[in-house]
């Protein structure tokens, strides 16, 4: 998967946190970024600004032990009285 850097308008490759980096008038700084979602151009340097991929990280929802389809498993296992549903 591509590091970057990515533009202002780039599809994002891999939801994580990113290092943005802009055109003289502030230091590089993270950013949370969805995959999917367009990188955002900069209110003050515009399309100068760049992203670079610092940890790519999973959505919770996507967790097996935080997806809401394990939950309603969990749900109905308890429901049940069936082991393993805690």
């Amino acid at each position: 998967m591509p590091t970057g850097p990515f533009k202002p308008g780039d599809k994002v490759p891999e939801t994580g946190i990113y290092t943005a980096s802009h055109y003289q008038h502030r230091l590089p700084h993270e950013v949370f970024a969805v995959q999917g979602e367009e990188f955002p151009v900069c209110r003050r340097c515009g399309s100068r600004a760049s992203f670079s991929l610092f940890q790519s990280v999973a959505h919770v929802d996507s967790d097996q032990d935080f997806s809401k389809s394990t939950q309603a498993r969990k749900n109905a296992a308890a429901k049940a009285g069936l082991p393993g549903s805690d």
